[in-house]
């Protein structure tokens, strides 16, 4: 066949077009590649603007699309995480700081902003777990000694966060002032001996202060989850300072007869006591179903202790009629972990 300068030119133009559209694929391709790696970092810029503008939810989608282009890069999920939290997203900003840490383990800042969110949940026994590992990898975090100074207070451990708050003040942290003027000043409990009851940090009790009352020292508790709908379960610890002697029947009657000015249909049970014990104890419950104010039922199970300088009463007390059977026994379990110590 031959081939006459027109098809010649033909055939060129044809074999040239397609050369040209492979080089633009091939291109392509790669520009492709390059514009992805650029992208992920464009998408980290554009969230943290936005950050600062206090766009959360735009930069949770920036910072989100980042993510899926740089699946390991702990400080985006740190990112994340913080706009999440500040969101008020508290259980996905613990799902980004756990992967935070999964990354990069020593990472303190991490762990603190878990520990946050942790509590902004009540969730305060796994806060402050984490906030005791932010001490030990970074004490100079900032605010990280009185973040775990209020958490001790959530748990129970009144020294140690006074401690902590007292540190914090030495080592600059303005916001010391406020939290020892909160937890360790102000009324204080019996001195020399005092019962102690370990509250369990899985149940996010809320305690108030010691409140002077003449000769009794009165502290409320609540448990964190129940308050935006009404309290469900409460309890209480009493100090009846100067109060020696006294036969645990003869307590036990006492609160009974003043819940049976209160309540209709109020039902005393006695459940244990130990008169021989070196601090006699006894345990029981009241419960009721009808109040003369019509309030709600209310049953409470009461543990009382005779101490050498004061007698502690404590109850435990749910909006029912009556207590469960597993509970009773629970709560009983608790009571009896208690000790007098001098102090």
């Amino acid at each position: 066949m031959v081939l006459n300068r027109q098809n010649a030119e033909h055939i060129n133009y044809i074999v040239g077009n397609v050369m040209k559209n492979i080089l633009l694929i091939v291109i392509f391709g790669v520009y492709s590649v390059a514009c992805a790696q650029k992208t992920a970092e464009q998408y980290i810029q554009s969230a943290s603007m936005k950050q600062t503008m206090k766009d959360y939810k735009g930069a949770i989608e920036d910072y989100s699309k980042a993510i899926e282009l740089k699946k390991n890069d702990a400080d985006v999920y740190l990112n994340r995480g913080n706009c999440r939290y500040q969101a008020g997203l508290y259980v996905q900003a613990i799902a980004d700081f756990s992967k935070t840490i999964q990354l990069t383990p020593q990472n303190a800042k991490a762990y603190f902003s878990r520990a946050v969110s942790y509590a902004s949940l009540a969730r305060h026994g796994e806060a402050l777990i984490d906030a005791e590992k932010v001490v030990e990898l970074d004490p100079a975090t900032p605010n990280c000694l009185t973040l775990r100074g209020q958490l001790r207070a959530m748990n129970g451990n009144k020294k140690g966060a006074c401690q902590d708050f007292a540190t914090a003040k030495t080592n600059g942290d303005k916001s010391a002032d406020k939290y020892i003027a909160q937890y360790c000043s102000g009324p204080q409990p019996q001195k020399g001996e005092i019962l102690e009851l370990n509250w369990p940090a899985n149940e996010h009790w809320k305690m108030g202060e010691w409140q002077n009352k003449g000769q009794l020292q009165v502290r409320d508790l609540v448990r964190e989850e129940a308050r935006a709908a009404g309290w469900r379960e409460v309890a209480n610890m009493t100090i009846i300072k100067g109060a020696k002697g006294l036969s645990m029947d003869s307590v036990m009657k006492m609160m009974y007869a003043q819940a049976k000015n209160k309540a209709l249909d109020a039902k005393l049970t006695f459940i244990e006591k130990d008169e021989k014990a070196v601090y006699p104890w006894i345990i029981f419950t009241i419960e009721a179903s009808k109040f003369y104010n019509s309030t709600p039922p209310e049953s409470q199970l009461w543990y009382i202790v005779q101490g050498k300088e004061a007698v502690y009463t404590n109850f435990r007390a749910i909006k029912k009629p009556s207590i469960p059977p597993a509970t009773k026994k629970k709560w009983a379990a608790f009571f009896k972990t208690g000790k007098i110590l001098r102090k």
